[in-house]
């Protein structure tokens, strides 16, 4: 290649240049594979790391993209991305918590010159598809998916990641799909909740979730249900679990529907002789529900009913029952997607991964009928970081 062309040009982008007027030129037909890098380096004479800065950049602007295992490729029709616009997606705006979520990201993306834009699936696959459909149609450069519930494989997204679109998961994830993902540590965060309330004597200690259970955070939060069982020697028995409950949007409930229909399902569930005397529940929007029906069948919380949920809203004592819960820094998961994804735009990041952020136990009366007992000094299993208030 000629050098002397812009010598004050770095040499990356003086390289993006040579492949990009290749591909305008037609040397590189559309959907046509690169050279590996080994082999574009010794083409062009210059360093491998050279050429993945010039890749890199091509594959931000669109010109150029990737496939997991396959290589590099030129893109079918115009360039997918604009630089400077960023998608994300969320289920809900108003359900607990997701503004900490958007806040985190979008404070990151403004620090390094982007701006974001939001879509909201309302909890449905065919609304998430055309959310994402419209935000690559605006020239997002990427974007940060909360995926709704429902089946592993999502076509819309996998069809994204086939042709080299920037996108990092959060909240959930699917094994199969070469993503970034970011999330909290579910498992040990059910484990927790579970020990915290073994610790304090209780021994019927069931599980209330909602009927996404084949949902990865889900799965996560009852497989450390189901652990620290095994670690305290309790009993795993399946009329202690309920998974029957219908998810909300937003709390207080703004699907009467639904709302009846968990009603219903609750108040079977704990108006029997041998309902469970503690719980630990999938998320706190779901404990809210179950306060509210333990109050009404003449249960107190905790002498009668103690209770763990997971998420730490503001309004954890929303009926006066100050709620013990599981803290996922909402916050810090949006502004580490939105990193992953700026270091995924800038070629600083090259392998996918899953990054997993710990959660701490926030201590308060609904599961402590007594003064809190400690967890045994032989335990070596790991501790919650606890907060009692």
């Amino acid at each position: 290649m000629d050098r002397k062309i812009s010598p004050s040009e770095p040499l990356h982008a003086q390289i993006a240049a040579r492949l990009r007027r290749d591909v305008r030129d037609a040397h590189y037909a559309p959907g046509q594979r690169l050279p590996s890098e080994v082999d574009l380096a010794r083409l062009l004479g210059v360093s491998r790391g050279t050429v993945r800065q010039a890749l890199a950049a091509l594959i931000a602007d669109g010109l150029l993209h990737t496939i997991a295992g396959r290589g590099t490729f030129v893109s079918d029709g115009p360039p997918l991305h604009q630089a400077g616009l960023i998608g994300m997606i969320l289920p809900s705006v108003v359900r607990a918590r997701n503004p900490e979520l958007i806040g985190g990201a979008e404070e990151t993306f403004r620090r390094a010159g982007y701006s974001m834009i939001l879509g909201i699936s309302g909890d449905e696959r065919w609304l998430e598809t055309e959310q994402l459909q419209r935000i690559v149609g605006q020239g997002a450069s990427g974007a940060i998916v909360y995926t709704v519930d429902g089946p592993l494989d999502v076509p819309a997204l996998r069809r994204l990641v086939d042709r080299g679109f920037p996108l990092v998961l959060i909240d959930r994830y699917f094994p199969d799909l070469p993503v970034d993902t970011v999330t909290i540590d579910s498992l040990s965060g059910g484990y927790r909740a579970v020990q915290h309330l073994a610790s304090a004597g209780f021994r019927r200690i069931g599980f209330i979730g909602t009927d996404n259970v084949e949902t990865s955070s889900i799965v996560e939060r009852m497989a450390g249900y189901r652990w620290a069982l095994e670690q305290y020697g309790l009993e795993y028995r399946a009329d202690l679990v309920c998974t029957d409950v219908r998810r909300l949007l937003s709390w207080p409930p703004r699907e009467p529907d639904k709302a009846r229909h968990n009603e219903a399902v609750l108040r079977q569930f704990l108006n029997r002789p041998r309902r469970p005397d503690a719980v630990f529940v999938c998320n706190d929007s779901v404990a809210f529900q179950v306060v509210q029906v333990a109050e009404s069948l003449g249960l107190r919380i905790p002498e009668d009913l103690a209770l763990v949920g997971f998420d730490n809203v503001a309004y954890a004592d929303y009926f006066g029952v100050p709620l013990s819960s599981i803290e996922q820094p909402r916050h810090e998961i949006g502004a580490t997607a939105a990193s992953l994804l700026l270091d995924r735009l800038a070629g600083r990041r090259r392998e996918v991964g899953r990054v997993v952020i710990g959660t701490r136990l926030i201590v308060r009366r609904s599961s402590t009928p007594t003064t809190q007992t400690q967890v045994p000094t032989n335990d070596r299993r790991p501790k919650a970081s606890v907060l009692i208030k």
